[in-house]
């Protein structure tokens, strides 16, 4: 079995927004060009040609992010700040594999509509690596996917600023199963 890679989300967004985003039903991503890069960039084995972005089949999207936080595996926790209007979500364990990940890539282009800004990114944090799978700037209400392999090419702040919350997370999650 092979590693699984962390999820942060972590986007400035109005609460009514937010409300609104997890109503709407997951749908289809434009192929845009930035997909078609970020996938030309990625390295993997039996690689086929990126022709549709499958999306989630889910009523809401808020059934999205409940199933992974339901399931233990996954690590999922979220949380919002009012004060700096500020929602994260992670999970700590959450994908090895390109092909699962692009339904999630699709959400993410979603929710840059409700947006003012904020990033995401899909990393091997949990295994102490550079590795980045996949790597989302949210900026004006659209969502571009970036040509990222590594936490090095990322700006300054970004992987310590996750690398933070999801060590928190996990802090947060390890006390709620020892209770």
């Amino acid at each position: 079995m092979s590693e699984r890679n962390s999820l942060y989300i972590n986007v400035q967004i109005k609460k009514e927004k937010l409300e609104e985003f997890f109503r709407a039903k997951p749908h289809l991503a434009d192929m845009a060009d930035d997909w078609k890069q970020w996938w030309d960039s990625r390295e993997m084995y039996n690689k086929e040609a990126l022709i549709a972005i499958p999306s989630y089949q889910s009523e809401t999207n808020r059934a999205v992010l409940d199933e992974l936080l339901r399931d233990e595996y996954f690590g999922a926790m979220e949380q919002y700040d009012a004060e700096n209007l500020l929602w994260t979500f992670a999970a700590l364990n959450f994908s090895e594999n390109y092909y699962e990940i692009l339904p999630l890539l699709a959400f993410l282009k979603q929710l840059a509509e409700y947006t003012e800004g904020g990033f995401s990114i899909i990393y091997d944090w949990m295994w102490g690596g550079d590795t980045v799978m996949a790597f989302v700037e949210f900026r004006q209400g659209k969502a571009s996917l970036k040509a990222v392999s590594a936490s090095s090419q990322l700006a300054p702040g970004l992987i310590e600023k996750a690398d933070k919350n999801l060590e928190d997370f996990a802090e947060i999650l390890a006390g709620k199963r020892a209770d």
